[in-house]
Formats: C-alpha cells, structure tokens, sequence
C-alpha cells in the first residue's frame, strides 16, 4: 500500500466513524446526554417522546381515528415522494457503473484528487456500488415505512372499541411501539439518503471530496438537528411578534372598513 491508498483508507475511515458516531449519538443521546449542555435538545428524542404521546391520544377514542388517519397518510406521501426520488437516483447509478465510457471519465476526474493523487484503495465501480447500496438500503426502510403505515391505520382505530380489543393481543402498547418503529425507518431512509451524497462525492471527485463534503454535511446536521434553548426561546417570539402584527393588521382592516360604512 503506497502513501496515496493509506491516506485514502485513513480519511475514508475517519469519516465513517465521524458519521456513525453522530448518529449513534442522534438516536441514542439520551445514553450520551452528559456529552453537551443541558439547555440542548435534539429533535429525536424531543419527536419520540411526543410520538408516543400523540399515539396514546389517537386512542383514547374512536373519533380521534381520523386524525390519525391523516396524519399516517401525510407520512405515505413522504415516503412515496422520497422512494421516487430513491428509485430515480438508483436508475441513473446503475446507468453510470454500467457504462464503461462514464467510469472511464470518473476515474479521469479522481486522479486530480490532491491527496491520493489518484491512488486509491478502492476502484470507481466499487465507490459508486457503495453508493448505490445506501440507496437500495434506503428504499427498503421507506417500504417498511410505509408498510407499518398502513397497519397503524387500523390499530387506531381498534384500541378505542372495547368490543374489539377486548383480546389478549397488547394493542395499545403494539400500536405505540409500532408508531415508534415507523418513523425510526424513516428517519434512517432519510440519513441514507444524506450519506449518499458524500460518498457520491468520493466517487467522482476523490478522497479530499469526501472529507469535504462530510465535514459539511454533518455540521448541516448538527445545525438542523440540535435545538438549543436560546434559538427555541428566539423562534417563540418570532412566532408571538408575528402573532401580534397579525392581529394589529387585521385589526387596522377592519378598523377601516368599519370607518367607510360610516362615512
């Protein structure tokens, strides 16, 4: 192994660990909550919690049913939005490691990589079938998504009926931890779907490409992902002085119109 592949194999292995460790902290932050300030909250664990609260509600009665319903068929229209995007991408991956004049022209742009100046220790069919492979994964986690979806349609609606629950199946807590389910294979879809752009990027453009490129990513994350109570505190009167000029403004309205009858 020359300098060029052990530079190659260390950037790719710390990105990797800087990713999985993220998300390990992302779904399990309540083992490693010590690791940032108590004011911190991230949407995880903020989203499960309410996950369960809002499907203890969906059951407390049956006219509750219907919201419930709408609320997994918002879920449905995601997944099917993000399994076409999924299946689009998977197409045009394929049609790539499949052409034999595109891998040629890939490795062509890689070899500029000022890293490993083009030695790498993987080949440029085996980068794109990475990539590829988080797509096929993602989509699968969609289609159970969407498969745990369409069954939490009905437990809701059965829990509330004594006449039907009355069995020894745990119903209310199979719908909870259904529900729980559900959006964890979600949420994953969703990360695959972000790993794939760095390791598309290291696919095309190389080793200083990923490092990049992840190093983005994952503050983009942290960013979209971490809610301290500071920002919560600032969109809270955002949301009040908006609130406020909406009602002045509907007030003004209909302060004038009130005049012009007059008038």
């Amino acid at each position: 192994m020359n300098g060029g592949e052990a530079a190659d194999v260390a950037v790719f292995a710390v990105c990797i660990t800087l990713w999985v460790l993220y998300n390990v902290w992302y779904y399990f932050s309540s083992t490693f909550s010590h690791l940032l300030p108590p004011s911190t909250e991230n949407l995880w664990r903020t989203g499960k919690q309410a996950r369960s609260l809002w499907a203890e509600a969906m059951m407390t009665s049956s006219s509750e049913a219907l919201l419930a319903v709408h609320t997994v068929r918002n879920l449905l229209i995601s997944v099917a939005w993000f399994a076409a995007a999924d299946s689009a991408l998977i197409v045009s991956m394929l049609n790539i490691l499949t052409n034999p004049s595109s891998i040629a022209q890939i490795e062509e742009y890689s070899s500029n990589d000022p890293i490993t100046h083009g030695d790498s220790f993987m080949s440029v069919p085996v980068k794109i079938s990475l990539a590829l492979s988080t797509l096929f994964i993602s989509l699968l986690l969609f289609v159970q998504s969407a498969r745990m979806a369409v069954h939490l349609g009905f437990l809701v609606r059965v829990v509330p009926d004594s006449a039907m629950s009355n069995t020894k199946v745990p119903f209310r807590q199979f719908t909870v931890v259904l529900t729980q389910r559900m959006n964890f294979q979600f949420s994953i879809g969703v990360r695959l779907l972000f790993a794939f752009v760095p390791l598309t990027f290291y696919a095309m453009l190389g080793t200083l490409a990923l490092l990049i490129s992840t190093v983005v990513l994952l503050c983009l994350m942290v960013y979209l992902d971490v809610v301290t109570s500071t920002t919560a505190a600032a969109w809270t009167m955002r949301t009040h002085e908006a609130s406020v000029m909406e009602a002045s403004i509907g007030a003004s309205v209909a302060t004038t119109d009130v005049v012009k009858r007059a008038s």
